[in-house]
C-alpha cells in the first residue's frame, strides 16, 4: 500500500507545505515549499503574531499550489496539519486550511503534533521510519526537551527547560550584542575566529540531578558581563570570543543532560532535531556526549532539522498506513504535549 500525504506546518513564523510518498518500507519527499520572513520579524525584535498570521493567510494557498505542481500530479489521499504546540493564531490558520483542503479533495485529515514531527525527522529525512526504543533531544527556539521514545504508542518527557529554550537563549544573547534575528545562525557565524575561555560564562544545571535544562542563569551572567565589557556589543574579536563562549556553554549544558538521560534510560540511539541542531559546535558537543555514553547520534538531515512541513507529511502518512481514524474534530492546542501513553 502506498500513501501520498500532504503536510502543512504553521506552528510559528514558517509557512510550510510538503508532499511525501510512503509505504511500510519508508518515506520519500516528493515536493516541498517553505516560506519565512526573518527580516520582518528581526526588525521588530522577534515574532509578531499578527504579522505571522497574515503571512500564513497570504502564502499558504500559493505554496500549496506550487507543491502540487512540483509533484507532477497534485493527487494525495490524506492531509495533515500541525495543531500544536505553537502559536495559537498561527496554528488555527494551518489547521483550518488543511481541513478545508482535505474536505474539498475528499481526503482524510489528521491533526499532527509538531514535536512528533521533530521526533520523526532524524529517521524520515533518510527515508526510514523511526526505530524504537531511542532517546530524542528536540532543541529549538521554542522547545528544549528530552523524550524517551519507547515504542510508537509510548513515550515520556524525561527532561525539559525550566525557563528559556536553548534557541530562545541564542536569540536573546545575540540581540544583547547587536546581532540580527534569528540569533543562532548569526551567533554561529560571529563565533568563527573566536576562542572559548576568553570570557567565562556559567553552565547552568551541569552536573545537577535529573535531566532538566535551564538557560536563564546564562542569560543573566551574559548581561552582567556586558555591563563590565560594553565592547562585546560591537563588531570585533571580543564579540567573536563572546559568541564562541555562548556556543560552548549551551553545547556543554545540552551534552551533560543527554549523558545523564542516556545513562538513566540505557538507550543506545540519541536522536537530534530542531533548529539549534544545525549549529555545528552544538552538534559536535552532542556527538561526543553520545560517543562517551556508548550511543549513536542520529541528527535530522538537511532542512529537516528546522521547522518544516515534510516531517508533518511523514507523520500524516504513518497515520494513514496504520489505518488510524481521521480526527476532523481536533482543535488547535498551543500546549499539546508530545508525551504518549500506550
Amino acid at each position: 500500500m502506498k500513501v501520498r500525504a500532504l503536510g502543512i506546518e504553521t506552528s510559528c513564523d514558517e509557512t510550510g507545505v510538503a508532499m511525501v510518498e510512503a509505504d511500510e518500507g519508508g518515506c520519500s519527499l516528493i515536493a516541498e515549499e517553505l516560506a519565512t520572513r526573518p527580516e520582518v520579524h528581526g526588525a521588530l525584535g522577534g515574532i509578531v503574531p499578527e504579522l505571522t498570521v497574515r503571512q500564513h493567510l497570504e502564502i499558504l494557498p500559493r505554496i500549496t499550489l506550487r507543491v502540487r505542481e512540483k509533484a507532477g500530479t497534485g493527487d494525495f489521499s490524506v492531509v495533515g496539519a500541525t495543531s500544536g504546540p505553537g502559536l495559537a493564531p498561527a496554528l488555527l490558520v494551518g489547521l483550518a486550511f488543511g481541513k478545508a483542503l482535505a474536505w474539498a479533495e475528499k481526503s482524510s485529515f489528521y491533526a499532527i503534533n509538531h514535536l512528533e514531527g521533530h521526533l520523526y525527522s532524524p529517521f524520515v529525512s533518510r527515508g526510514n521510519w523511526p526505530v524504537y526504543p531511542h532517546l530524542a533531544l528536540i532543541v529549538s527556539g521554542g522547545h528544549t526537551l528530552l523524550v524517551d521514545a519507547i515504542n510508537p504508542r509510548e513515550r515520556s518527557i524525561i527532561g525539559t527547560t525550566r525557563d528559556d529554550a536553548a534557541g530562545e537563549a541564542f536569540d536573546k544573547l545575540a540581540r544583547m550584542v547587536g546581532l540580527e534575528y534569528p540569533g543562532g545562525p548569526a551567533m554561529e557565524k560571529q563565533a568563527y575566529g573566536g576562542e572559548v575561555g576568553n570570557y567565562v560564562l556559567p553552565r547552568p544545571m551541569k552536573g545537577a540531578e535529573g535531566c532538566d535544562f535551564s538557560f536563564s542563569g546564562l542569560k543573566n551572567a551574559a548581561r552582567l558581563l556586558l555591563e563590565k565589557h560594553p565592547e562585546l556589543a560591537g563588531p570585533g574579536l571580543a564579540r567573536s570570543h563572546f559568541c564562541a563562549e555562548v556556543q560552548a556553554a549551551i553545547g556543554e549544558c545540552l551534552a551533560d543532560r543527554c549523558c545523564r538521560a542516556l545513562s538513566q534510560t540505557g538507550r543506545k540511539v540519541l536522536t537530534l532535531s530542531g533548529g539549534v541542531s544545525a549549529n555545528q559546535a552544538v552538534y559536535r558537543s552532542l556527538e561526543e556526549a553520545a560517543r562517551r555514553s556508548g550511543a549513536k547520534l542520529l541528527a535530522a538531515a538537511g532542512g529537516w532539522n528546522t521547522d518544516n512541513a515534510a516531517m508533518i507529511a511523514a507523520v500524516t502518512a504513518r497515520r494513514a498506513l496504520d489505518h488510524l481514524a481521521p480526527n476532523w474534530e481536533t482543535d488547535a492546542d498551543p500546549r499539546w504535549s508530545v508525551a504518549l501513553n500506550s
